[in-house]
C-alpha cells in the first residue's frame, strides 16, 4: 500500500471516529505522521475585525479585539492556551491560560458563561483586552498560537499546538471627543472591557457585527451614590433621567429618530430590532467615524438629519426609550451610521476627572436593586486627558460652556 493510500485510510478512519460511527480502540502504536508535516488542527482560529487600541483611564494602552474559534471536530475540544504573538518577531505579546483564559473565553452566542471547552461543531470567542505600557508596544501585525486538548482514543495527538490567525492591527489613534454629558458622578457602566456591550456580537443581514465594542452606559449617581431612590417604577426616581445630552464634536447629524415612548423602568416591553435604540441620534464625525446616542427622552431631540452641530451643543435629553430597563445614556462610536450593522471604533474624551470606581457590574447589581449607596474607591483618582473611562469608573465631565 502506498504512503498516500495509507494516509487516506487514516483520514477516513478519523472521519468515522469523529462522527461516532466507530468506537476507538486504543493501542500502543504511534500516531501516524502525514506526509509533508501536515497536522490536524481541530480548532480553526480567525480574527473577524482589526484589533484596535485606546488609552484607558488606568493610563495603559488597551488592544481590544475578538478571536473566533471554530471546533471543526465532532467531539468536544478544550482550549488550554492562547498566545498572542508579534507576527514580525514571534515575541509573545500576552499569554492566556487557566483562570485568565476562562475569564476571557466563552461560546460566541453565550458570552456571559465562561467556557474553554468547545462542544462539537461550535464557535467560541476569546474576548481580548490586552493592556500595554505604551503605544510603542503595539505590534503592527499579530498572530496566535493555539494549544488544544483532544479527547483520548482518536488517531491524533492528545495535545495539538498550531499558529495562525494573522491580523493587521489598526494603528490609527482613537478619535478624540468632547463630553456627551456634564457634571459630577457619572458612572461608566459596561465600558470596555467588562460589560455586556463588549461581547455583543450581532448576526444581522448575513454578517457578524460588534458596533458596541467600546460602548458605555452612563448612569448618574445621586448625592448618596445611589442609581435610584424612591418608587423604582417612576422615571423621576432616577437622577440620570432628563439630563442634557451634548454633541461631542462639531459634526453633521445623519440620523435623528424621536418617536418612541419611554419604557417603565424595570418593565421593558415590545422591543424589536427596529425600536431597540429608542429615540436616538447619530453624528457624522468625519473620517469614517460616527457617534451614536441612544434611549433619549421622547420629544427632547432638538436636531434633525442634515443639521450641523457644534461641540457642547445640546441635542437631546437622557431618557429610557427603546431597549432600556432604566434611564441611562448609551454612547459609542462606529464606522457606519447604523447602531448594529457597523464595527465599533475606539475613542477617548479630551478632558474629565476620574473621581472613583464602583464595584464591577455583577457586584454592583445588588446595590442597584436595593437602591443602596454604591461603595466607591478613590485610588488613582485625578484628571484625565485623551483617555476612555473604563468599566465602573465614576467621572466628572467639565461644563463645555465654562
Amino acid at each position: 500500500m502506498s504512503r498516500v493510500v495509507a494516509w487516506l485510510g487514516v483520514l477516513g478512519l478519523l472521519a468515522l471516529l469523529a462522527s461516532g460511527l466507530v468506537t476507538p480502540r486504543v493501542s500502543a502504536q504511534a500516531t501516524p505522521v502525514p506526509p509533508s508535516g501536515e497536522q490536524y488542527t481541530p480548532v480553526i482560529a480567525s480574527v473577524p475585525s482589526p484589533p484596535r487600541w485606546f488609552t484607558g483611564s488606568d493610563g495603559k494602552v488597551h488592544l481590544a479585539y475578538e478571536l473566533l474559534l471554530t471546533n471543526a471536530f465532532a467531539v468536544p475540544i478544550t482550549v488550554t492556551a492562547v498566545d498572542v504573538l508579534d507576527a514580525a518577531t514571534s515575541a509573545t505579546v500576552t499569554q492566556l491560560t487557566d483562570g485568565a483564559l476562562l475569564a476571557a473565553m466563552s461560546l460566541m452566542s453565550v458570552p456571559g458563561t465562561p467556557s474553554v471547552t468547545l462542544p462539537p461543531s461550535t464557535v467560541g470567542a476569546v474576548w481580548l483586552d490586552i493592556p500595554l505600557a505604551g503605544t510603542d508596544e503595539i505590534p503592527a501585525t499579530i498572530a496566535h498560537r493555539l494549544t488544544v486538548a483532544v479527547p483520548p482514543g482518536l488517531p491524533v495527538p492528545a495535545t495539538i499546538t498550531s499558529t495562525g490567525a494573522e491580523a493587521a492591527v489598526d494603528l490609527r489613534p482613537p478619535v478624540v471627543l468632547g463630553v456627551p454629558l456634564t457634571g459630577p458622578a457619572w458612572a461608566a457602566i459596561g465600558s470596555c472591557c467588562d460589560g455586556p456591550h463588549r461581547r455583543s456580537l450581532q448576526p444581522i443581514d448575513g454578517g457578524l457585527y460588534l458596533a458596541q465594542r467600546f460602548a458605555i452606559d452612563f448612569n448618574l449617581l445621586d448625592g448618596d451614590n445611589r442609581l435610584s431612590a424612591g418608587d423604582p417604577g417612576l422615571l423621576s426616581s432616577y437622577p440620570s433621567y432628563d439630563q442634557p445630552v451634548l454633541a461631542v464634536a462639531d459634526a453633521t447629524v445623519v440620523v435623528a429618530v424621536d418617536q418612541y415612548p419611554d419604557q417603565v423602568p424595570g418593565q421593558t416591553v415590545g422591543v424589536t430590532l427596529e425600536n431597540a435604540d429608542g429615540n436616538h441620534v447619530v453624528l457624522d464625525l468625519g473620517d469614517g467615524s460616527y457617534a451614536f446616542y441612544a434611549h433619549l427622552v421622547p420629544g427632547s431631540i432638538s436636531v434633525q438629519a442634515g443639521d450641523r452641530v457644534t461641540q457642547g451643543q445640546q441635542i437631546g435629553r437622557l431618557g429610557n426609550s427603546g431597549s432600556s430597563s432604566g434611564p441611562h445614556l448609551h454612547f459609542h462610536v462606529m464606522d457606519h451610521p447604523s447602531a448594529l450593522v457597523a464595527d465599533g471604533l475606539p475613542y477617548v474624551f479630551e478632558d474629565f476627572d476620574l473621581t472613583g470606581r464602583i464595584p464591577p457590574l455583577a457586584e454592583a447589581a445588588p446595590y442597584y436593586e436595593a437602591q443602596q449607596p454604591l461603595p466607591i474607591t478613590t485610588t488613582n483618582a485625578g484628571p484625565r486627558h485623551d483617555e476612555l473611562p473604563l468599566g465602573s469608573d465614576v467621572v466628572t465631565f467639565p461644563d463645555p460652556g465654562a
